[in-house]
């Protein structure tokens, strides 16, 4: 008996696992090299303060968004 297949077309992007985000006035923002970079540095420095705080549990958010307020304040 022969098989029924059916093929699937599928997309020529890539899946990066990035999704793109709408600010509610049709603009979409979506992620690019730069915002990378900028989530590495902010994840040393949040390492770092924890670290620095001799490595306790429960501070996660709290080393995390130090951590992103000092990168971005030092890029302006």
């Amino acid at each position: 008996m022969p098989k029924n297949t059916q093929s699937v077309s599928r997309s020529t992007q890539r899946d990066t696992g990035v999704k793109s985000r709408s600010n509610g006035n049709g603009v979409t923002n979506r992620p690019n090299e730069n915002s990378h970079g900028i989530h590495a540095r902010i994840s040393e420095r949040a390492y770092a303060l924890y670290e620095e705080h001799g490595r306790k549990d429960g501070h996660a958010l709290e080393d995390w968004l130090a951590a992103e307020q000092h990168i971005l304040n030092q890029d302006r």
